[in-house]
């Protein structure tokens, strides 16, 4: 589906520097390799590669992307200049221009540097026992997966339904970067700049990826095994998480099928 396979999303320099860069030692060809993914989970694009070159250049185009109920993800735009995230199976994008995050439609030419989607028909749910910070949530998220047969060597999507006692997030803006960090310094961005919402106790969802071994550095930071958005209550504003905690009481749907 779309344009670009894993592989070939890889950017313009090709299959070979994923290959040898993100994925080493496993032999694999782009649309099969994404087939064999848990969840029908694709991915375009790579934010290793996107962070050695500088390339924001579109890998899909967005209404190439999976539909329909069922169907979840999250990335940026072409360019940088907003962020994207598919809410079961609806596509919401906040452009950089405003300066309140707000979602609008997906427009017809709208394409994304860097994309993961996975389509869950069947979740568990799991309450979080306490509040717990980004790290502690992390393990709990693994725990849970193990629990319910998920392998978190491979990348699977979550939800979380709570408030968040902290939470920092960001939406691109496609202007040049002036030493903005994501998060006050935790994912130095070097190719755009962003309008950064510190929002402590807010409550809505996220809609978050888990890397796994196999897709870190592709479709979650080099060195990180999340890549989360957060949208707000009212689905009318959402961004890209750099640092949150979870409350207890929050609920955790993990995919089953």
């Amino acid at each position: 589906m779309g344009r670009r396979s894993l592989l070939q999303s890889a950017g313009r320099g090709g299959a070979r520097a994923l290959a040898a860069g993100l994925l080493a030692g496993v032999a694999v060809a782009g649309v099969a390799w994404a087939a064999a993914l848990p969840f029908d989970l694709v991915a375009f694009g790579s934010f290793r590669r996107m962070n050695h070159t500088g390339d924001t250049q579109g890998q899909v185009k967005l209404a190439e992307l999976p539909s329909g109920e069922g169907a979840w993800g999250v990335g940026a735009l072409a360019g940088l200049v907003g962020e994207v995230v598919l809410h079961d199976g609806r596509l919401l994008v906040s452009r950089g221009q405003d300066h309140k995050g707000a979602v609008s439609p997906a427009l017809p030419g709208d394409e994304a540097a860097i994309f993961v989607a996975a389509r869950v028909r069947k979740w568990a749910y799991a309450t979080v026992p306490a509040d717990m910070d980004r790290a502690r949530f992390e393990a709990f998220v693994v725990e849970e997966a193990r629990a319910q047969g998920v392998d978190p060597e491979q990348p699977f999507p979550f939800l979380v339904d709570g408030r968040f006692p902290a939470l920092t997030w960001h939406v691109v803006t496609g202007a040049a970067n002036r030493g903005t960090g994501h998060g006050g310094g935790a994912h130095a961005n070097q190719h755009a700049g962003m309008k950064v919402f510190e929002q402590p106790g807010a409550s809505g969802r996220l809609v978050a990826f888990f890397s796994g071994t196999r897709l870190e550095g592709v479709v979650s930071h080099p060195g990180e095994r999340l890549h989360v958005h957060y949208i707000d209550g009212a689905r009318s504003a959402s961004g890209h998480v750099d640092d949150f905690a979870v409350a207890r009481g929050a609920v955790v749907r993990i995919p089953l099928r």
